[in-house]
């Protein structure tokens, strides 16, 4: 995990690495508290959940039980857990930030998904537990954002691109720094009225 402050003039002033197992929950509660350490009274305004696994190749039949069981935990239960222990945080960020419109700025939950979690889109039982695991992710996501505006949270599904990273593979026509870039102008503009949205790149509504 990575916990970032700004200075007064709102430019980046220190950067703090949190290690954070996401199935482990005694990791979890460690992690909250040092995030809380960090933080102090201002909350904590942005939460992106991204640890995720993926076993290629495999469909329907030779999906195990273990396999979809361990993609659930780190894929669907991770985020639930990590959303829910952070949730203090970020309501103290939202309430100091009473102020400012629901966006990223005030306190924002962002659910790092994929366009493998699209039902719509499905065509293919390629990689049938991380489809599964996405489309979860995607519910939850729509769960959370129904239960947090109220506190003035807002939730959002986010596809990152297809990224080469270990997980995305060589292939993959995109760079992590073009994926980061992508979502850090999702972060800077989305609003109250992408609550509870799946989107891709520039906040376009990608198809449930």
């Amino acid at each position: 995990a990575v916990v970032s402050t700004q200075s007064t003039g709102g430019l980046l002033e220190d950067i703090f690495h949190v290690e954070l197992e996401v199935t482990d929950s005694r990791s979890v509660l460690s992690a909250v508290k040092k995030v809380s350490d960090i933080v102090g009274t201002d909350g904590l305004n942005l939460l992106i959940n991204n640890a995720a696994i993926m076993q290629h190749g495999k469909g329907v039949v030779g999906c195990s039980d273990q396999e979809m069981k361990e993609t659930l935990d780190v894929n669907v239960v991770g985020p639930l857990s990590v959303t829910n222990n952070f949730y203090p945080l970020l309501k103290l960020a939202a309430e100091c930030n009473s102020h400012i419109p629901v966006s990223c700025a005030r306190a924002a939950v962002f659910n790092i998904s994929s366009e493998l979690g699209s039902i719509s889109n499905t065509k293919t039982s390629f990689t049938t537990a991380y489809r599964v695991s996405k489309a979860a992710l995607n519910m939850l996501t729509k769960c959370q954002a129904s239960e947090f505006i109220k506190d003035g949270i807002v939730s959002l599904s986010v596809h990152p691109g297809w990224v080469r990273t270990d997980l995305g593979g060589p292939r993959a026509p995109l760079s992590t720094k073009e994926s980061v870039e992508d979502i850090a102008y999702m972060i800077t503009h989305c609003t109250e009225e992408h609550n509870g949205m799946y989107v891709r790149k520039n906040l376009v509504p990608e198809p449930y």
